[in-house]
């Protein structure tokens, strides 16, 4: 992960990390900016370096991901915004719930238990569990 944008020190100092980093044996550049368009990452990919640019553009997300694939990024990283949009929803789910005294309004639009478990792998852990956890003489666990 190349931070040099991030601490200020410019293109340059970038372009020489990215270097030392693909001599080191990296596989990929992870590279940051915090200004709020995506020009120094545009240049900095425009050097076309020897190994995959990924960036997380979280401050420049602007710029349409065709100017990435254009530059040759590789990946980008949306790192917040499901996370972000989730918060949103909690925090409007919650004040509907206080508003409403109730949670039978909101019912439909919500996940079910089931999406829940699923996504966390419930089935996968009461499979290891079955397996690994020690039973007890009636064959029931812990």
């Amino acid at each position: 992960m190349i931070e040099a944008l991030i601490a200020g020190y410019g293109l340059d100092e970038a372009l020489a990390r990215a270097d030392a980093y693909a001599n080191a044996g990296a596989d990929a550049i992870l590279i940051h900016s915090r200004k709020s368009d995506a020009d120094e990452i545009l240049a900095f990919a425009k050097q076309r370096h020897k190994l995959p640019i990924v960036i997380v553009a979280t401050k420049y997300y602007r710029a349409p991901v065709s100017a990435y694939r254009d530059a040759g990024i590789s990946t980008v990283i949306w790192a917040n915004h499901a996370m972000r949009a989730a918060v949103a929803g909690m925090q409007a789910v919650c004040g509907r719930i206080a508003a409403e005294e109730s949670v039978v309004g909101i019912e439909p639009e919500v996940a079910t238990l089931d999406e829940v478990f699923s996504l966390l792998g419930y089935d996968e852990l009461a499979l290891s569990e079955d397996r690994w956890l020690p039973k007890h003489d009636d064959g029931t666990c812990c």
